[in-house]
């Protein structure tokens, strides 16, 4: 899968590129997924590596020195439906607007591939960030997990 969609942000550090990633950098990961609280220590370089090698699509923001600061990923078929998840940027590099490049560069994506159903599930401290991208609240729906 390929896209056209490179975003550049300036930062006071330099230029943050922001592109689809197809191979994994598991040290980065492991920091970004620790940023967002999500770090399970059962995750291994194995399982980092097929996230962003299997998945749909896989977004990763390098900072000037060539570092992981922020990544994001669509889950999909491909066809109909995808969901933005995993959205995250390290607290240092936040205010940059490098969360709004993951997000419209996860977009972009989906609709070079004509999708056109996007959901995500936003905390209640992220709902306005989506909301600037023209997602809403799903009424009459809940966001369910699995838990046994």
């Amino acid at each position: 899968m390929t896209t056209t969609s490179v975003l550049e942000i300036s930062t006071p550090s330099g230029v943050v590129t922001v592109s689809q990633a197809i191979t994994a950098r598991p040290d980065d990961m492991r920091e970004l997924y620790r940023a967002g609280d999500w770090w399970d220590e059962s995750w291994d370089e194995a399982y980092l590596s097929a996230v962003v090698e299997k998945g749909f699509a896989f977004v990763a923001a390098v900072a000037p020195d060539g570092t992981w600061i922020g990544m994001g990923r669509l889950i999909s078929d491909g066809v109909s439906d995808a969901y933005l998840q995993d959205i995250v940027v390290l607290p240092a590099w936040e205010g940059h607007g490098i969360g709004s490049a993951i997000v419209r560069c996860l977009l972009s994506i989906c609709k070079e591939k004509g999708i056109g159903w996007i959901g995500t599930v936003a905390g209640p401290e992220t709902e306005y960030f989506y909301r600037r991208f023209g997602f809403a609240r799903m009424n009459r729906y809940t966001p369910m997990r699995y838990e046994r």
